[in-house]
């Protein structure tokens, strides 16, 4: 059993330091060798776990995309989309601020070096939620869906970078975010006074 609790706490370890590696380097800057001395592991240990780099990087991106799934099928539903769609947003967010495994996930997917149904899940919830509030009336005529979705994913895309630079030193944090996103909803909404309906 010690065996076993040793061996856990080792892959553990490891997937840690390859997200805080790819995170900060992209899978092309990150070698086995520097993982291997952030996470205090020998090269033997790390191969006893992970045959090669991309199934380290598959492990970290499974680890990230599980935290940001859960966010999404755990999402309110109280038929208010904007309102929805703010406790999503904010969700994702925090999320890929606080986790170096979320941020890394992201970065190996976006590189092309892990496939995921992450992004195509997320954009289509995003898209969903926006529909939403266009055909009820709550978003403005003059911003049409398919704008909205983009701006949303690139505010998002702006938290993954904004954490990644300050690599977890003070800096940028979910209540900065919040302020940003408060002023993207004014424009969106239909009725700019009534936009804080939509904050969670």
């Amino acid at each position: 059993m010690k065996k076993k609790e040793q061996a856990t706490r080792t892959r553990t370890n490891l997937v840690l330091a390859a997200a805080r590696n790819f995170d900060r380097h992209g899978y092309d800057g990150t070698s086995l060798a520097a993982v291997c001395a952030d996470a205090g592991i020998s090269m033997g240990a790390l191969t006893f776990h992970f045959r090669s780099k991309a199934a380290l990087a598959a492990a970290v991106a499974d680890e990230g995309v599980g935290e940001l799934q859960r966010i999404r099928t755990a999402r309110p539903r109280t038929g208010r989309p904007l309102h929805d769609l703010s406790c999503l947003v904010l969700a994702v967010a925090a999320t890929l601020h606080r986790s170096v495994h979320a941020r890394s996930a992201a970065r190996l997917i976006a590189e092309g070096h892990v496939v995921s149904d992450w992004p195509a899940d997320w954009r289509g919830e995003v898209e969903e939620l926006v529909e939403c509030a266009w055909k009820s009336g709550a978003l403005t005529e003059e911003v049409r869906p398919g704008t909205a979705t983009r701006l949303v994913r690139h505010l998002v895309d702006g938290v993954t970078v904004d954490a990644r630079v300050t690599g977890g030193q003070p800096g940028p944090t979910p209540p900065d975010f919040a302020e940003v996103w408060r002023a993207a909803l004014t424009g969106l909404a239909a009725d700019p006074r009534n936009s804080a309906a939509g904050l969670p």
